[in-house]
């Protein structure tokens, strides 16, 4: 559940630092499609003690975790509110955990693993370093009302160079 707030958390602060909007569904739209894909370790784990269904594409960090997960996902969530966001959400998610022990990125196609897989509380301070810098970005972001920088404008004439 920490993981799932983390995920959360760095789904909200990239909305913020990307969409910078004022209406709530962005934010909705984002926190659902970062909280989403952890819904197999409910969702699936009856079904595999049941017996219904077997194998690794039913583990957790498989189907849901996957690029074909993502792209449902955005596509159903992308109904509810803005794409980007649903992007945003699910992409900060497969990226954290990318970082925190690997995903079946490409089931299910393939079972490989794609991730790290290093000391536990060496990828627990990787993700939190991670996540720290971007909900702290996202919030001074907000707070500071950071714009995008104005285009270069190139002067027209060659007195306009001189000015």
């Amino acid at each position: 559940m920490v993981a799932t707030g983390v995920h959360i958390l760095c789904s909200l602060a990239l909305v913020a630092l990307v969409a910078r909007s004022r209406r709530g569904a962005p934010y909705l739209v984002a926190a659902l499609a970062a909280a989403a894909p952890d819904a197999d370790t409910f969702l699936f784990r009856p079904l595999v003690e049941l017996g219904a269904v077997h194998g690794a594409l039913w583990s957790h960090r498989a189907l849901t975790h996957s690029l074909l997960g993502g792209l449902v996902l955005i596509g159903v969530l992308s109904a509810v509110g803005p794409w980007r966001a649903a992007v945003l959400g699910v992409s900060s998610h497969l990226a954290l955990d990318l970082v925190s022990g690997g995903v079946r990125l490409l089931a299910p196609i393939d079972d490989t693993v794609y991730g790290t897989s290093v000391d536990w509380l060496l990828l627990n301070a990787a993700v939190s370093a991670v996540a720290v810098t971007v909900v702290l970005g996202g919030l001074l972001a907000m707070k500071y009302d950071v714009r995008r920088p104005e285009p270069l404008r190139f002067p027209a004439t060659p007195l306009e160079w001189l000015r």
